[in-house]
């Protein structure tokens, strides 16, 4: 909520100018925000200081004369379908940890309530441009009638120096107009520190901080620094700059996790008129990076490999220092050795060229400074055959690698539970924040490589997430260098794009050059797309679903649980439903390509108060339903994501999971077979399939409605019994038919011809 501010300058002391109240006195600055009326309008037919953000779906946007709050103008956004389209302010200086009170009038017209919101956002940004997650400000009543405004009181968050004030339809349509913004902060003089991450080295040599005084004074002011065993302070004379920069020197005496704290005084005043605290690590003095690659392919010729070491020292112990890397094989012997005098602070990239034999070898970095002992750090390496680090697709459209099928079982973000997944028959990894990247920021790689290494160690392949925010933001090298960097890794399995097209974060075009990209770069590993040929707003027909032509392997979500009728909904992984039955994902059963699909299966809660975990029934009834619609692989999504099953294992029933994943795993070798012919099946509620492959015959039947029925299923070459597979039990044959009772979403699994 709004608050109007109350006025400071009592009549005891009203003979006072602004000049001589301190900045705690000082009345909250005005508004921040750049034309915050909307007026009149410059380029591209939008006001000065707003600018179009539209993502996915075009939208109109536009200034109106007629519809307005106060003023001669207002913004008019209007969306014909689905739409992620906003008017953008040009960016807003702040500090972490101040608090900003934002609104703005809207006015809705054709906007459905069941589709996204109209919404105000908060954009922030750190000093290297890396996005902050947004937040919300407040939304719109699309039922209300007549202008309303959104407001709401947020905190800059950590690293935030900036923020962008976004204001629109997300996921929404119709008709909307803006007017009339306000961000107001809460003080008028504060200070921040520049970071541009949370990283704080001794190279750096002092740490930038950034005063916003906001009413323009000119005073003394003092800045206070301490953390990382050290502390320094500083006088400053204020210029009357609205932004005013300082570099205030630090002398770091202990490494590893700590904070920095920032503290604005006056000297008047014993109090900090501001502080900011915020999580820093300061590195280790000498840090190598995952090699590029990671494995080196004996088929590709010498062995060539790219170092890069971060000296994380001051340039004083840089004076008179020297940095070698060299290869070590695993007796101990030095294969190849480069030196350099001088090292300076920052980044060294060295590469390196030996003719080596497969096997393993380590690969050191030493730092010698003029005094003290030297500081060392290694990573290993490895040279392999090329059958280790290369995934193709067979003819039955399985995914093989050194002469082995895998049979895809996976958890999306289930690096928290490898060992574990690997020992129950979960074949695929998957993770999101361990190989993420971010615009402006250095990329975790040692993070994304320890999970590389978990996966193989666990038995598994990795679907690798590639960097698509790089692709997005045109930055290709970096793209290219994380491919080169982690293309060789046995764990690998494929590379992995989500939700781009769907979400209108990625255009198609930049799709298709990232395809390119991949081929160029490593032509061994194929490309996975979960992603919807367009917008997903405008896919309505799940026949033509998957963007075919940019793809080896498609994937896409199914999240029916609970089951209820609904209009469909792709984004949520929702199929129209009747009522209770299950019904089968359409862009599987649908589909018009040939190429292999997985289906990306539920396994967490939704956020609806009526949500729950699928039950072990579901589970299995989900597992079986997509693998006999020719489903050629299964990730459930869950993990340690929103809603996701590592969050509450007991209430998803992960135990339940787990004995489905061995039960799949042990079937794998029939599940991969061809299909044979389809069974008779008496009923229309239960589907069906059945396979045969090393001297087994499997039948897979799955009731898909919540009754129970009867069910007879005719079973060619009439053998007399078959083992219900995991029930403990088998049944009769008889006259080629077994006739058996289906519970309320039941599967179960014949294997014909075998007796108890």
């Amino acid at each position: 909520m709004t608050r109007r501010l109350t006025p400071l300058v009592l009549a005891a002391v009203c003979c006072l100018t602004a000049a001589n109240l301190t900045a705690q006195e000082q009345p909250a600055s005005g508004n921040l925000v750049s034309n915050p009326g909307l007026e009149p309008p410059a380029q591209k037919g939008l006001p000065d200081g707003w600018s179009a953000v539209v993502i996915g779906a075009p939208a109109q946007l536009a200034v109106d004369a007629e519809e307005r709050h106060e003023g001669r103008l207002s913004v008019r956004i209007t969306a014909a379908e689905v739409a992620r389209s906003y008017v953008r302010s040009e960016p807003i200086e702040v500090a972490p940890g101040e608090k900003l009170r934002i609104g703005a009038w809207v006015k809705t017209r054709g906007v459905p309530a069941d589709k996204g919101t109209v919404i105000a956002i908060a954009d922030f940004t750190t000093s290297s441009g890396m996005e902050l997650p947004a937040m919300k400000v407040g939304t719109a009543n699309p039922a209300a009638v007549g202008w309303q405004q959104v407001s709401g009181t947020l905190t800059a968050p950590p690293l935030a120096v900036r923020l962008h004030l976004r204001l629109g339809f997300s996921y929404s349509l119709g008709t909307c107009w803006w007017d009339d913004v306000t961000v107001r902060a809460e003080r008028p003089l504060v200070a921040r520190i520049d970071l541009p991450s949370a990283r704080l080295s001794p190279a750096m040599g002092a740490v930038p901080v950034t005063i916003l005084n906001r009413g323009a004074r000119k005073a003394p002011v003092s800045l206070t620094l301490s953390g990382a065993g050290g502390a320094a302070k500083t006088e400053v004379a204020l210029t009357g700059a609205r932004v005013q920069e300082e570099r205030i020197p630090l002398k770091i005496l202990k490494r590893g996790r700590g904070s920095l704290s920032l503290a604005l005084g006056e000297p008047a005043r014993e109090e900090p008129v501001f502080t900011e605290s915020r999580a820093v690590t300061v590195p280790p003095p000498l840090t190598l990076a995952p090699l590029i690659p990671t494995h080196w392919v004996i088929e590709d010729g010498p062995a060539q490999l790219r170092a890069e070491i971060a000296l994380e020292v001051s340039p004083d112990e840089c004076r008179g220092s020297s940095l070698s890397t060299r290869i070590v094989d695993s007796t101990g012997a030095v294969r190849a050795t480069l030196e350099i005098a001088e090292a300076a602070p920052g980044t060294a990239r060295q590469s390196l060229t030996v003719s080596l034999q497969e096997g393993s070898y380590r690969v050191e970095a030493e730092f010698r400074p003029a005094e003290g002992p030297p500081i060392k750090a290694e990573q290993p390496w490895a040279v392999i055959p090329r059958r280790k680090a290369s995934v193709r697709l067979n003819a039955a459209g399985y995914l093989e690698q050194d002469g082995r099928a895998v049979f895809p079982l996976g958890l999306f973000n289930g690096g928290a539970r490898m060992a574990e997944a690997g020992a129950a028959g979960f074949t695929v990894s998957h993770a999101y924040n361990a190989v993420r990247v971010q615009p402006g920021q250095s990329p975790d790689d040692q993070r994304a490589k320890d999970f590389l290494d978990a996966t193989e160690k666990a038995g598994m392949r990795a679907l690798f997430l590639v960097p698509m925010p790089w692709a997005v933001s045109g930055d290709w090298e970096s793209f290219r260098r994380r491919i080169r960097m982690f293309r060789n890794h046995p764990g690998l399995l494929a590379w992995d794009e989500e939700e781009g097209l769907a979400r209108g974060d990625l255009k198609p075009e930049t799709l298709l050059k990232l395809r390119q990209v991949l081929r160029e770069e490593d032509p061994h590993h194929p490309l996975m797309v979960g992603d919807s040929r367009d917008v997903i707003g405008r896919v309505t027909d799940r026949s033509n679903f998957f963007p075919v032509d940019v793809m080896d392997l498609g994937m896409w979500w199914w999240y029916p649980i609970p089951l209820a009728a609904r209009p469909p909904d792709a984004l949520q992984g929702e199929d129209a439903a009747k009522g209770g039955e299950l019904v089968p994902p359409s862009f599987l059963t649908q589909r018009n390509t040939a190429k292999p699909l997985w289906v990306g299966v539920q396994a967490y809660k939704k956020p609806q108060p009526t949500a729950r975990y699928p039950n072990a029934a579901e589970y299995r009834a989900q597992a079986y339903l997509a693998l006999i619609h020719g489903a050629k692989g299964l990730m459930w999504y869950g993990g340690s994501v929103t809603g996701g099953l590592f969050l509450s294992p007991k209430e998803g029933d992960w135990d339940s999971l787990k004995g489905l994943a061995r039960e799949l795993n042990g079937l794998s070798q029939v599940l991969m077979a061809p299909p044979a012919p389809l069974p008779a099946v008496s009923s229309p509620s239960v589907s069906a399939a059945m396979k045969s492959a090393g001297g087994r015959r499997l039948i897979f039947a799955v009731n898909r409605s919540a009754a129970t029925l009867e069910v007879t299923l005719r079973v060619p070459a009439s053998p007399t019994a078959a083992v219900v597979i995991g029930e403990g039990r088998s049944v009769t044959v008889s006259a080629g038919e077994i006739r058996d009772r289906f519970g309320p979403y039941a599967t179960h699994v014949y294997e014909l011809g075998v007796s108890p």
